[in-house]
């Protein structure tokens, strides 16, 4: 069958919404576990609490790759290290990236 153009492009639109809906679930997640780990160093919760075993545990493929660069280890605010920051700056410029690369409609 033959389609009509409004029909794909009304198609291309759900399809284009079901990703950005999918993409700001994902970015959701990954901000608020961030956002605990921040809030569990600033209390000095130790992972041998089971909240801190497991957010620590998500997040450690990245810190530990974080630490090994020079100076990431150092506390510059509190209990908090450059790697902290990292984390906290990308969970603030993902959203701005995305108004900035979004088109207008």
């Amino acid at each position: 069958m033959i389609e009509h153009p409004q029909a794909r492009r009304r198609v291309q639109e759900e399809r284009s919404q079901v990703a950005i809906e999918v993409l700001l679930v994902l970015y959701a997640v990954l901000a608020t576990i961030v956002l605990i780990r921040t809030v569990l160093v600033l209390l000095d919760i130790s992972d041998r609490i089971w909240v801190g075993s497991f957010i620590f545990g998500i997040t450690s493929p990245i810190t530990d790759v974080l630490a090994m660069m020079p100076g990431f280890t150092r506390e510059l605010v509190g209990p908090l290290t450059m790697t902290e920051f990292t984390l906290l700056g990308l969970v603030v410029l993902f959203p701005l990236g995305l108004v900035a690369t979004g088109g207008r409609r």
